[in-house]
């Protein structure tokens, strides 16, 4: 999976795979999860950044008269607000980390054509303990969703590098696909950015209509021919991003992050 393995030891690990299905599901949850941890953006200090928080002096102050010592503390208290402002005017532009991921480019022809065709669902079945697992690591394969919508069956799609999983009331279905990365902007050029559920999603009318999304790493695309009241709350129950932090949160978080760049220096 990492190109790790010498060429005598992948056709053995290959020939392996080809009969063990455990093996199978293994290999295909780590891809899955590699995809994954591909949105994860170590943070990346500023240039300089360290280097001149480092090189602060610490020379001690030499005696002096009670007059140039009040001085002395004022100044001291004044170049300290300073540096303090400074900090954090350098906190809130290092602000939040972003996701720093694939592209993906969704086929949603292609997702809205299995969806159409009577009884056409994705190869590469998955059980439900599979599902329950991949659930665990952080793709949402729950097993109901808003609206009174069960699921009924999970696959493997693309190469194993999409889980798609397939939803339904005994009436209505919703098929909904995860894909590692972020969303590309071209992708949703004929799309209409609208709010469901309280989040902005990019929606293609249409029978079926096709919705999607990005958060935390993962794109989601659902299709289906649900109204906007049940398809809100099937998105209810999905991850979405974070809003914009307010000022506060931004400079809390970039904290944080200088706290790591520094200890890691």
């Amino acid at each position: 999976m990492d190109g790790q393995l010498s060429p005598d030891a992948m056709r053995v690990a290959e020939s392996h795979l080809d009969t063990c299905e455990t093996c199978r599901q293994a290999v295909r949850q780590q891809r899955l999860l590699k995809s994954r941890m591909g949105g994860v953006r170590h943070p990346d200090p500023p240039p300089g950044l360290v280097a001149s928080l480092s090189t602060l002096p610490h020379s001690p102050t030499p005696p002096s008269s009670p007059f140039h010592s009040w001085w002395s503390r004022l100044g001291v208290g004044v170049v300290l607000l300073g540096a303090s402002m400074a900090v954090v005017a350098v906190a809130y532009v290092v602000g939040p980390a972003g996701a720093d991921a694939d592209e993906v480019d969704p086929p949603f022809d292609r997702f809205a054509a299995e969806f159409t065709a009577a009884g056409q669902r994705p190869g590469g079945s998955l059980t439900v303990a599979a599902m329950d697992e991949l659930d665990e690591y952080g793709w949402p394969c729950h097993a109901r969703l808003g609206g009174g919508l069960e699921r009924i069956a999970g696959h493997y799609r693309n190469g194993q590098e999409t889980v798609a999983l397939v939803y339904s009331d005994g009436i209505d279905s919703l098929h909904l696909y995860e894909q590692g990365g972020v969303l590309d902007p071209s992708a949703v050029e004929a799309f209409d950015r609208r709010v469901l559920a309280e989040r902005q999603v990019w929606v293609r009318d249409g029978r079926p209509r096709v919705v999607t999304w990005d958060a935390g790493g993962v794109v989601y695309t659902i299709v289906t021919e649900l109204g906007d009241r049940r398809l809100g709350q099937a998105i209810s129950d999905l991850p979405s991003s974070p809003g914009q932090p307010d000022p506060v949160e931004r400079i809390g978080d970039g904290l944080n992050r200088m706290t790591t760049w520094l200890a890691a220096a």
